[in-house]
């Protein structure tokens, strides 16, 4: 559990730095060379380097690709190609429309996550680094947070649960770089690292020597490739360095003096004699000469550990995790009160209809959410299902009731949607009713922009009544006009109370930031409007989008080769608007335009209020170019250029962090702080697919579309990872999006536009133990978090703010702070989990900080409620505590496997093989079995089960095999059974073979003596020996 730390610890940490493993982010800064130059300027670039980041890229990507060979996709088959790069695997597997870009993203944040662990006090605490031979509590942190991983993902917080994976993916491959593993001889990973029940045997004593000192080369650092003791190597001792600047539990950990213990070492650590393996250099890594050896174990390691997240939580919810499956999420936030009752009946309809165009289609939206509100707050649980006819069933439980008054609790609903709700989902806001709840709306917002998702209020109102920005009179459209398109439908004036039209800006602020729309509609076409749900949905790129347009306009905009379909959307009343295509067609959009037919493209809806057509441009040479929008408003108009494409950017900001062993970048969450040292990373994705030539430009755009500042793109040539200087010190005021520009392979000039809106703000928080937050039902947490005044030239005045997701109060030691240049502060966070809260659930606690000017900063977290313990359980759930108090994984033997010698060639290796495994579990029982490679024919059985045996058999093409064994406390255990060769049977296995061909050899003789005496005609009778079959034993 997260407690209170003394700020000095973390000032102490900016001087001396933590010991840390892998480097948390390498990356090559143009004009700067890599950010670990500063403290090794001899470093050469050249040199392959293997970072968290590009260590759990691999292991994702072994992962991934074993998942697409073993999952077969809905279309197709999918080719594996030995070198596929992963958004070459994820196209072939989902088709080369299908965009990378949510899993991308939710990749960078794993990635960025292990990154962490090497910050702050984080990085500090030998324990998140299996440091100064702190092996024991090292492990018992990550079995701990193993069971958390899991039921996160079970909880559908995926968020929390790639948080919490990072965290733990980072101290399992510090295990290799810290530890001597490799040099007492091991050259295959640890299978035991991180898992419930799982201990380390051979560790050497606290009072225990292992190091001699090293001797320094010329250029000052040590030389250290043979300074463990001998006979610590011999009797395979593990141990790990210790460093400089370590902290447990806010006291500073020294290395024994006097005793000859290792060190850390490096440039930062002057304790001496040290053994990591970071890098490969000796400017940091004493044993630069084992980086390449470690690497690949902690490659090897991670790629177990995520293979065993797979098997706990199943394909289907492990493609949902990674963010992989290619059409988002549809969430439903739906207003109850009395006076939604119209809506109610509409939405039910359009639902309905969205079940046959679900069944039919090739990747339906991963999920299904719907979150209904009233006053008070909810009116029903959260319904979550990967099937409309359960959200449809939902739907129809419904009774619009309740409210009262003018405004209704939007956001509170908006937060809990937020916090179910995937990365890139949609979300749709649909209410007649203004705020009741701003203290929420900051929380919300950066809930939204935290998981990159596009929030969509649809606003349902009288018709005589203003709508958003307070403007009166929306019957100014032509009446006639209208009731020529709906000629069944009349606007009738309700009796509806008049909503407060000021707060209702705010639905408009939260649309601009997360990337959507502002939608009003007359309650009588909410069923029209609500044809946007019916459309296929996928990740968009955004090709242009403007806000707060009053006046004609004329937008022009590219669609390069890499765009296969766009969509228009304007949202607010125009007198006209038409689309002109590089081949000179004109495409009319006006409400008139509704009843035609139009073969060029499809509308999803025209009504008044809302335009949104798509036109598909894949067979379409003539129409790759410069398209042009003319819009002649009248009222405020907000409008969007959409793309389907696999090409887009996901711009992420990060601070250098320099105050550790090993530099590295760590990412900004909230907005980017004034006068910080930024760095803007652009990941493009469809670099891989080879479809740009170039970028020219990019630039910082203001929301009426100025040109703010021009950012010094580095390189023409494309990258997947591009780090741009982020003059954070020269933006002013104001909201800005990211606009990226160049051509494409084929000639064509592209231009992309981030979703996503920021600003700069006049503070920086985060919570220096960690966004890990967990506590049982009934528990009090403290819970640190710092708020640092960036600004350089003067001071200011921050209110602070905590939310919850599911509502739990939270108090905070001060709501309000005045801080000094650059001056920073620690606050505590108080709360209590509420006792009827279920052990295994998750929330997402926000705090922000608002200074006088107006621009927030913010920091989230993820709590885990675990499983009381047994002094403090409350009745009902005495069961499954008793159930989560078990460290003992089920235990799995081998018997009776055949050999597949002689059998392993190309030519012969379709020979088949067997094993039979037994697994068993006393207390709570077997949950689940899953093998890699993948194995059908595992016999289904009862949850909870306490024995099962599992016949294997495959062909000797496939000689290797690991079987995976859950229980119900999500223990597991495995057992790889590597029948490549006689070597690797097990120890019973290679006795049987010996005794039995000793006993073969006896046989033959006795059979030879027995015939010579026969011959000579002897009349002694022989028994023949009887050839025993000896069982083999497990490995």
């Amino acid at each position: 559990m997260l407690r209170a730390t003394p700020l000095m610890v973390y000032i102490l940490y900016s001087v001396w730095g933590p010991a840390k493993g892998f480097l948390g982010r390498g990356t090559l800064l143009e004009d700067k060379g890599d950010i670990f130059n500063i403290y090794c300027r001899e470093f050469d670039r050249s040199t392959q380097v293997w970072h968290h980041r590009e260590i759990t890229r691999e292991a994702v990507r072994r992962v991934i690709v074993q998942y697409f060979k073993e999952v077969p996709p809905s279309v197709g088959v999918y080719n594996h190609r030995d070198g596929m790069t992963l958004e070459e695997a994820y196209r072939e597997y989902y088709g080369s429309k299908a965009s990378p870009q949510p899993f991308l993203y939710t990749l960078g944040r794993l990635v960025d996550a292990a990154a962490s662990a090497d910050s702050g006090i984080l990085g500090a605490d030998p324990r998140y680094h299996f440091g100064s031979e702190r092996f024991s509590e090292s492990q018992q942190q990550l079995a701990s947070r193993w069971r958390r991983i899991v039921q996160a993902g079970l909880a559908g917080d995926y968020s929390a649960a790639i948080y919490m994976l990072g965290l733990s993916l980072a101290t399992i491959q510090d295990f290799y770089s810290h530890t001597n593993w490799i040099e007492i001889g091991n050259n295959e990973f640890s299978p035991n690292i991180g898992l419930p029940g799982m201990e380390f045997g051979n560790v050497a004593t606290p009072s225990e020597g292992t190091c001699r000192d090293c001797p320094l080369e010329e250029d000052g650092f040590e030389s250290c490739k043979d300074n463990i003791l001998q006979e610590v190597i011999d009797q395979m001792k593990l141990t790990s360095g210790y460093s400089d600047g370590a902290f447990v539990n806010g006291v500073r950990l020294e290395k024994p003096r006097g005793l000859g213990k290792c060190s850390h070492g490096g440039s930062r650590d002057r304790s001496g004699s040290g053994i990591n393996k970071e890098l490969p250099t000796a400017c940091f890594s004493p044993h630069h000469h084992l980086h390449q050896e470690a690497a690949e174990e902690a490659i090897q390691a991670s790629e177990f550990y995520l293979n065993l997240v797979r098997g706990a939580v199943g394909d289907a919810l492990f493609s949902r995790l990674l963010s992989l499956h290619p059409s988002p999420a549809i969430v439903l936030v739906l207003d109850t009160t009395d006076s939604m009752k119209e809506e109610l009946s509409a939405l039910t309809r359009v639902v309905r209809n969205l079940l046959e165009r679900h069944s039919k289609a090739t990747y339906p939206p991963a999920e299904y959410l719907l979150v209904p509100f009233n006053d008070p707050y909810l009116s029903r649980p959260v319904t979550r299902s990967q099937r409309p006819d359960e959200i449809y069933e939902a739907l129809t439980q419904l009774r619009a009731t309740g409210g009262g008054d003018e405004a209704e609790y939007s956001m509170s609903a908006l937060r809990l949607a937020l916090h179910y709700a995937p990365s890139y989902s949609h979300v749709f806001l649909i209410t007649d009713a203004s705020i009741k709840d701003p203290e929420v709306f900051d929380s919300v917002v950066a809930m939204a922009k935290d998981k990159r998702i596009q929030v969509t209020p649809v606003l349902t109102m009288p018709v005589s009544y203003g709508g958003i920005l307070g403007r009166s009179g929306l019957l100014k459209y032509k009446l006639s006009s209208r009731d020529e398109v709906y000629p069944e439908k009349r606007i009738s004036v309700e009796t509806r109370a008049k909503r407060q039209l000021s707060s209702f800006t705010k639905y408009q602020e939260l649309a601009q930031m997360s990337g959507g729309l502002v939608i009003e509609t007359p309650s009588d076409l909410v069923e029209e409007t609500s044809k946007i749900f019916e459309a296929e949905q996928y990740p968009m790129a955004v090709l242009w989008r403007e806000d707060g347009v009053t006046s004609p306009r004329i937008v022009k905009f590219p669609v390069d080769s890499l765009v296969s379909e766009f969509e228009i959307s304007i949202s607010g009343m125009v007198d006209s608007a038409a689309l002109r295509s590089p081949s000179g067609i004109r495409y009319d959009l006006s409400l008139r335009a509704k009843s035609s037919d139009h073969p060029e493209y499809t509308v999803v809806v025209i009504t008044p209020f809302l335009i949104q057509v798509r036109v598909n441009v894949t067979q379409r040479q003539s129409d790759l170019g410069e398209w042009t929008l003319r819009i002649d408003p009248s009222d405020v108009v907000s409008l969007a250029v959409f793309a389907r494409t696999s090409m887009n950017i996901v711009p992420v900001f990060y601070r250098p962090d320099y105050g550790s062993t090993q530099p590295s970048l760590q990412r900004i969450l909230g907005q980017p702080g004034k006068d910080v040292n930024t760095f803007l990373d652009v990941v493009v994705t469809g670099v891989d697919t080879a479809g740009l030539r170039s970028v020219t430009s990019a630039h910082l755009r203001s929301l009426d579309g100025q040109e703010l500042i021009k950012l010094d793109f580095p390189t023409t040539s494309p990258r997947r990872n591009t780090y741009l200087d982020f003059p954070t010190d020269k933006l002013r005021a104001g909201m800005f999006t990211i606009v990226v520009l160049g051509t494409d392979s084929a000639g064509y000039n592209f231009r992309r536009e981030s979703g996503t809106v920021w600003k700069v703000a006049e503070s920086f928080m985060e919570f220096p133990l960690g966004r890990e937050v967990w506590g049982y039902p009934g528990q009090n947490l403290t819970v640190p978090v710092i708020v640092q005044n960036t600004n350089r030239n003067s001071s200011n005045t921050f209110f602070l703010a905590v939310n919850d997701a599911k509502g739990t109060p939270i108090a905070l030691s001060q709501p309000r702070v005045t801080l000094g240049r650059n001056e920073s502060v620690r606050l505590n966070l108080y709360m209590t989990i509420p006792r009827e809260s279920l052990s295994s659930t998750t929330s997402t606690i926000v705090v922000t900080a608002t200074s006088i000017k107006g621009d927030t900063s913010y920091a989230v977290a993820h709590l885990s409620v675990s499983p009381v313990n047994n002094s403090r359980i409350v009745k009902r759930d005495a069961r499954l505590d008793r159930k989560y108090q078990d460290q003992v994984p089920p235990t799995i033997t081998e018997s009776g496997r055949t050999s597949c010698v002689g059998y392993l060639s190309p030519e012969d290796c379709n020979h088949q093989w067997s094993v039979k495994f037994r697994l068993e579990d006393s207390y709570p029982g077997l949950l689940k079995v899953t093998t890699t490679p993948d194995y059908r024919s595992i016999p289904i059985f009862s949850s909870g089960v306490q024995t099962l045996e599992v016949y294997y058999s495959a062909s000797c093409c496939q000689p290797r095999v690991t079987i995976y064994a859950y229980d119900l406390a999500f223990n597991v255990n495995s057992l790889t059974v590597d029948n490549s060769d006689s070597a690797n049977l097990s120890a019973g296995a290679v006795s049987g073979i010996v005794i039995g061909s000793i006993a073969a050899i006896i046989l033959l003789l006795a059979l030879v003596i027995f015939i010579v005496k026969r011959q000579r005609g002897g009349k002694t009778e022989y028994v023949i020996p009887r050839k025993t079959r000896r069982r083999h034993s497990s490995e």
